[in-house]
């Protein structure tokens, strides 16, 4: 689907985050704006107050003191610009216009009502426009004898003064709206560099196929950072994933191709017309001696599938894991036999915990202080069937890989919290940088190509020891020999 220029704008989330940003910066300093204009307005209006109710308070005093000739001499002696930009008015209650002193450019409020009624619906303070600069300015007040005094003055026109300053809130206002877009659009493609950066990585996944892509990681330690890691993370585990499943893939094929192409080759021998009865038989076994070990091989990866997939159906029951591994040694014992290695056990617990043991396995003749002079017992609770299984898969591994005249040695120890199998040879060893590959599915080092085997033992055992919530172990040096150690939760 094509979008156009103004969808993709749209559909944009740092043109919006911008937009945003822009409008709540540019609603803020509006609202900042306009409650400075406000205060700057009142302030105006209250300085032109405050100096008319100083005025109006001094004259209502000396006209309560000395009447209209004491107001008369105090207008007569005040400075020429005072008394040309002041207005005073008295209305008796009784005989009307006591006084009136108003410069020339006032004559036009001779008119204003002085009566009584026209007082008591007078406002504190009246602004008359003068002209476009100019306004007049009024107070009145009643005096304690029922005088009403009015006193006004000639002061700049309040519009005249705030013109400017709205000029300069209107330019500010302007360019705070534009600062506002810019830095919002600035902090929005800082803020989504990350995002743009996984969405790039990932369109380049997509369109090359190339794995091995990563997202930059920056310094700031934000939330950010820590999605494009999780994301790398993310990517590595895929790539090891499909790594792995292209090698096992690989490998399957490669195994496969020699047990199917037996088969098939001993399959149309047995199908020649001059075949007698008894090679066909034997034809017979043959494909089923191959069918069998292609089938073991897909059924030991299927278990491995279900074990790394936590789906492995385990019948757990306390085990003597000593009795276990003696069952396993014995399987092999034969097999080391005929390759003239020796096979030994070392089937001990600590003492205090064997004392424990004892005293919860044991019957009552032995709590009662009789000796017991066979192995110790350790126990877990495990899958009797699986966990034989694994020991056998190391007895396996540790006789195929020891030469002639060899030693394998087979231990079991009881700690507190878990049980230790260990499993020493001292064969041809593990290179150190395959010892982490030795645990995958199908893999078969460049020494342990020339044995029979399908590379898929050391894995079904980390499998199954790990679906147990034990964990598996291995430490060997080249030409000195390997040791495994299987650690499983008491």
């Amino acid at each position: 689907m094509s979008f156009g220029p103004l969808d993709h704008l749209r559909r944009n989330i740092g043109v919006r985050l911008s937009l945003w940003y822009a409008f709540v910066f540019t609603l803020s300093s509006l609202a900042l704006l306009t409650l400075a204009y406000y205060l700057l307005a009142a302030a105006v209006g209250r300085k032109d107050r405050e100096v008319l109710e100083a005025r109006l308070k001094e004259v209502g005093t000396l006209y309560q003191a000395g009447g209209v000739r004491a107001v008369r001499d105090w207008i007569n002696n005040q400075p020429p610009q005072l008394r040309h930009n002041l207005y005073i008015r008295l209305v008796n209650i009784y005989s009307g216009v006591d006084f009136v002193s108003f410069p020339e450019d006032w004559v036009s409020l001779r008119d204003v009502p002085t009566g009584r009624e026209g007082f008591r619906h007078q406002v504190p303070v009246i602004r008359i426009p003068q002209n476009e600069e100019r306004d007049f300015i009024l107070v009145s007040a009643e005096l304690s004898d029922g005088t009403l005094l009015r006193i006004g003055r000639t002061a700049d026109s309040r519009a005249a003064l705030l013109n400017p300053i709205r000029r300069i809130f209107f330019i500010v206002g302007t360019a705070t709206v534009v600062l506002g877009f810019l830095a919002g659009a600035f902090f929005a493609s800082r803020a989504m560099q990350p995002i743009r950066q996984i969405v790039d990585t990932a369109r380049s996944i997509i369109r090359t196929g190339q794995l091995d892509a990563r997202v930059p990681v920056r310094e700031s330690d934000d939330e950010l950072d820590e999605l494009v890691r999780l994301f790398n993370t993310l990517l590595n585990k895929n790539e090891a994933l499909i790594r792995a499943m292209r090698e096992s893939l690989d490998n399957v094929a490669h195994d496969l191709r020699t047990p199917l192409a037996r088969l098939r080759g001993t399959a149309e021998a047995a199908l020649q017309s001059d075949a007698d009865p008894a090679a066909a038989r034997e034809a017979l076994a043959d494909c089923i001696e191959e069918s069998e070990r292609v089938l073991a091989m897909l059924n030991t990866l299927m278990d491995i599938a279900e074990a790394e997939a936590g789906m492995m159906k385990l019948e757990r029951q306390s085990v003597d894991l000593c009795q276990l591994v003696a069952e396993a040694v014995e399987l092999y014992q034969y097999v080391a036999e005929e390759k003239k290695i020796a096979l030994r056990t070392d089937l001990k617990s600590t003492p205090a915990l064997a004392t424990t043991v004892q005293s919860v396995m044991q019957p009552a003749s032995v709590m009662s202080g009789e000796t017991d002079s066979g192995p110790h017992h350790v126990v877990a609770s495990v899958d009797p069937t699986r966990m034989r299984q694994a020991f056998a898969n190391l007895l396996d591994n540790a006789i195929k890989y020891t030469p002639e005249g060899g030693l394998v040695t087979v231990s079991v120890r009881g700690e507190p919290h878990e049980a230790l199998v260990i499993i020493r040879d001292n064969g041809i060893g593990i290179p150190a940088d395959e010892q982490d590959k030795i645990w995958s599915r199908l893999y078969r080092g460049d020494k342990s190509r020339s044995q029979r085997g399908l590379g898929l033992g050391l894995s079904l055992v980390k499998a199954i020891v790990e679906a147990h919530g034990g964990r598996v172990t291995v430490s060997s040096e080249p030409g000195k020999g390997a040791e495994f150690t299987v650690l499983l939760p008491r």
